[in-house]
């Protein structure tokens, strides 16, 4: 399996419910994302990713994290402990904006954490991809996206994967 994957997934529901093989076929793809996961559950299996050895890893997280009402900071700051560890491997590190929500409470946070990963990662040299762009409207998840103002339908999927084509 090793040096044989072209995209590891790496993330949280969003990431885990995507149908990735498929969607991004012919591309080999490992989905690692996990329902519930936070930037500490991605830290704590960071090896993984690392081990795997894929040509590119698409990184999204941190909604749970928000809704564990852990601060923009600590989770900017388990951001870039990830980041500086998935740099060690020889994949390309692709870092996916978090989703906005159906709730202005969480997307507040998003607009901001979203703001800090976008300058880091020009700082770093790192591709940053803004899927809002494609699923929101005025920082919000439009309603034909989503099954209950989080979480994403198959016509989300699609678009997203559309968009990630541009990328490999």
């Amino acid at each position: 399996m090793k040096n044989n994957i072209d995209i590891l997934m790496l993330g949280d529901s969003l990431i885990a419910r995507g149908e990735w093989d498929t969607l991004l076929y012919p591309k080999k793809v490992v989905n690692l994302g996990h329902d519930g996961d936070t930037t500490k559950d991605i830290l704590s299996r960071i090896d993984i990713p690392i081990e795997l050895k894929s040509k590119s890893i698409f990184l999204m997280v941190g909604i749970n994290d928000m809704s564990g009402y852990k601060s923009i900071d600590n989770i900017f700051d388990d951001y870039i402990k990830i980041l500086k560890k998935l740099k060690i491997s020889t994949s390309k590190i692709v870092v996916q904006s978090i989703l906005y929500t159906q709730m202005k409470l969480f997307n507040k946070k998003v607009k901001i954490l979203n703001s800090k990963l976008e300058i880091y990662c020009k700082e770093h040299e790192l591709l940053f991809i803004n899927i809002n762009d494609e699923l929101s409207k005025d920082e919000t998840l439009l309603d034909s996206y989503t099954t209950d103002g989080l979480h994403l339908n198959v016509k989300a999927y699609i678009v997203w994967a559309r968009l990630l084509r541009n990328y490999f």
